[in-house]
């Protein structure tokens, strides 16, 4: 449970680096934001594969299901992260 906020709240904080890093080089800022788009996706795609066909590996190996957790939210909080900042830099 710790684990889990302090990813979200880590990943949270990752957006807002990557937001104002990418808002400094505006030359590179769509070729940040698709190569921050595709690894997100890329470990949506890793994860959901792991946890729904490789599930004999993930019930003998508790840490690498803890690992694959914590990134997810970290993941989630990137994707919040950037969201938040939209909506700030919309109004």
């Amino acid at each position: 449970m710790v684990l889990n906020l302090i990813g979200l709240f880590g990943g949270f904080l990752v957006s807002s680096i990557i937001d104002s890093t990418l808002g400094e080089f505006s030359e590179w800022a769509v070729v940040g934001a698709a190569l921050v788009i595709a690894t997100l996706e890329s470990f949506s795609n890793f994860f959901y594969y792991v946890t729904n066909q490789r599930r004999g590996l993930l019930r003998k190996n508790y840490s690498l299901i803890r690992i694959l957790y914590t990134l997810n939210f970290f993941k989630i909080g990137v994707i919040y992260g950037l969201v938040v900042d939209a909506f700030k830099l919309g109004s």
